[in-house]
């Protein structure tokens, strides 16, 4: 039976609920969601709400493959609380519903689960609750969950009661029918599911994410899913912390260009957002115009663009040519990001072009950098 929802009207018991340090120091998820720079693709936010943040899994051996991890530092997701874990089955909802419409199955979700009473990790890699679900249909399922000797359980509630003070390994399959084994003093051999992936793909060397990130995967991940949840899911009034700025260069003296480009970096900062393509003097100014170089500045542009959860495109100088700056609007647009244009007196808020692609206007970039909400 394929469960469409995993839960309507569930209730939940917190009575093993720690309400306990939202950051720790040296957590790699912590330091993720909290940290001013994007390190890596890996690190990318495809989307977030009140207590999670969806990022593509390194170690990505199928595409696709992403990871739900919780804001609130915790263990394993057995110490979510009420609010928490009814955000949590919402989520899963939504997520096992884009993968069905894109496949045309649910994809697997499990986790290694670690307890703050026994400190045997078991499969457990990362100290910190997260989720993993995998666009794949295993051929080997059934004997995965004999071998590992998973047992059935009727719903989630089963589930967080189980297993909050033993480590654990949860997993849902296909049609939503959950499995739970407690790893209670049998430490499981470490990332003991991503294995038999690994094995069922044909790849069984590669199951270690340490060794083999796959970032071809994590990049067609971030291009594909970031448009996709934008489609499909309903993202909320949650930060919009990297900041692509688009604005136009040609014909345009430099230096003001990058005294604009410090200002719109330093406001930023004050509402604790990052610009992620400062400007560089020597960005178009050194280069010929040839088909190579020409390559090389869309790339770095889409690159940014890339990185970005909202990109601000202005278009506030009247009479100019704003070919570059368009492009990125319609990459930015295409690529999932929360697209604003600043329009200042030139009327280009009823292009159509602008009108399909921003998600909001503006008249003034200086209204817009001090208000700390912009979605608004």
């Amino acid at each position: 039976m394929n469960k469409e929802n995993l839960f309507d009207n569930e209730v939940f018991s917190s009575k093993y609920v720690t309400e306990e340090q939202n950051i720790i120091e040296g957590c790699k998820f912590c330091d993720i969601y909290n940290t001013n720079a994007i390190k890596a693709i890996s690190d990318i936010i495809l989307y977030e709400n009140e207590f999670f943040f969806v990022i593509p899994a390194l170690g990505c051996l199928i595409k696709n493959y992403i990871m739900v991890i919780s804001k609130r530092h915790i263990n394993s997701m057995c110490y979510l609380n009420d609010n928490e874990k009814r955000e949590l089955i919402n989520l899963l909802n939504d997520l096992r519903t884009m993968m069905k419409e894109k496949y045309g199955f649910y994809p697997i979700i499990f986790e290694h689960g670690a307890s703050n009473f026994d400190m045997n990790r078991s499969a457990c890699c990362v100290l910190h609750a997260h989720l993993h679900i995998v666009p794949y249909k295993m051929s080997m399922q059934p004997d995965m969950v004999t071998a590992l000797k998973l047992l059935p359980l009727n719903d989630f509630s089963e589930f967080f009661m189980n297993g909050y003070d033993k480590p654990y390994i949860f997993f849902m399959d296909n049609r939503g029918e959950i499995y739970h084994r407690s790893c209670e003093n049998d430490a499981l051999p470490s990332q003991i599911i991503r294995k038999w992936i690994a094995d069922d793909i044909g790849k069984p060397d590669s199951w270690d994410w340490r060794i083999h990130p796959f970032t071809d995967n994590i990049e067609a991940t971030v291009a594909e899913l970031k448009p996709l949840i934008k489609r499909t899911i309903k993202t909320g009034d949650y930060r919009l912390k990297y900041i692509y700025y688009c604005r136009a260069m040609d014909g345009l003296d430099v230096d003001e260009i990058e005294k604009e480009y410090n200002y719109v970096q330093s406001k930023l900062a004050l509402q604790g957002r990052i610009l992620v393509n400062p400007f560089a003097k020597a960005e178009h100014k050194t280069l010929s115009l040839n088909k190579v170089n020409s390559e090389l500045v869309v790339s770095e542009n889409l690159k940014g663009i890339s990185k970005a959860d909202c990109v601000i495109v202005n278009l506030s100088i009247k009479n100019h040519l704003y070919v570059g700056c368009i492009a990125e609007m319609i990459y930015a647009k295409e690529k999932g990001c929360y697209v604003i244009v600043i329009t200042g007196d030139t009327g280009v808020e009823k292009h159509f072009y602008t009108i399909y692609h921003a998600d909001k206007i503006c008249h003034n970039l200086d209204e817009l950098l001090c208000k700390k909400d912009w979605r608004d």
